[in-house]
């Protein structure tokens, strides 16, 4: 009877060593990128060039933060606030403009809508196309890069 316990027994721990009983493996570890900071770069605006200047914070998956689009003279043509969600290496985002964020129409309110790849730990490419508003628009569709300040 001890032969046959002991016997029972080993086959236990080999069948469970060989199937992988024990320790579970552990997950791969997800590596986000960081897009806190300030990033600024072109932006090319119906074939008018600009420039785009976004501070970000980042908590987890969640990107916000103040989004302003210039021209090359200074003149602001939009601010706004950027909120978007990083899956991978793409961040989809929405900026939302508020009365007062097209200083050429105070009263213009609206959404634009865009998805950016980020390279590496510095630079973010993508587009950006108008989602609503409530007036003509300075920007109705256009791409950008921007670098990490």
């Amino acid at each position: 009877m001890r032969n046959a316990i002991a016997i029972w027994l080993t086959a236990g721990v080999v069948a469970s060593t060989a199937c992988g009983g024990g320790a579970s493996p552990t997950p791969p570890s997800i590596t986000r990128p960081n897009l806190a900071g300030r990033w600024a770069g072109a932006l090319l605006v119906e074939s008018t060039p600009a420039r785009m200047t976004w501070t970000l914070t980042q908590d987890d998956t969640r990107v916000n933060g103040p989004a302003l689009v210039s021209l090359p003279t200074g003149t602001v043509l939009l601010n706004g606030i950027l909120s978007g969600t990083l899956t991978g290496t793409t961040l989809d985002f929405t900026i939302q403009v508020s009365a007062g964020g097209i200083p050429s129409a105070p009263s213009c309110t609206g959404q634009i809508g865009g998805a950016a790849t980020v390279s590496g730990t510095s630079t973010l490419t993508g587009s950006m196309r108008l989602i609503s508003s409530t007036c003509e628009p300075p920007i109705t569709n256009a791409t950008f890069t921007l670098t990490r300040q």
